[in-house]
């Protein structure tokens, strides 16, 4: 079964961008472009993990990540905010809000797919090929 992600942005580029990208690294991909939409699905479909815009109508993703974090079999799913705030303790407030990591935006392509594989466990990752010596 493959690794899925669930991708919650209200930003249709951004949200397009980033499905591009993890689709084509072979993820299963879901998406949401509002944070009560978001949370419902995260809740229901049980991703992998979630990237998650901090700046979104009906629920932020602040209040996103609280929500989930709440219920005990959320603490093991990573959560990562994906955000174009870049101002001194963004990333800080993300990690004290419960987000397991912070990736900027714009999203940038040659990099986006091995950074979202940071946060997940190796044997969820896709993308990385087996090196030989």
């Amino acid at each position: 079964m493959n690794t899925r992600i669930l991708v919650v942005e209200d930003d249709a580029p951004s949200l397009e961008l980033a499905l591009f990208l993890l689709d084509s690294a072979g993820y299963a991909t879901l998406s949401a472009s509002d944070g009560g939409t978001g949370l419902q699905l995260a809740l229901t479909a049980e991703p992998d993990m979630v990237l998650c815009d901090v700046q979104m109508p009906v629920l932020s993703g602040y209040a996103l990540v609280h929500q989930l974090r709440a219920n005990p079999q959320w603490r093991r799913v990573p959560v990562v905010a994906i955000s174009a705030f870049s101002m001194r303790g963004d990333r800080e407030r993300a990690l004290q809000a419960g987000f397991d990591g912070y990736l900027p935006k714009p999203i940038v392509p040659g990099s986006f797919v091995r950074e979202v594989e940071s946060y997940l466990e190796p044997r969820q990752r896709l993308s990385a090929s087996p090196t030989t010596d």
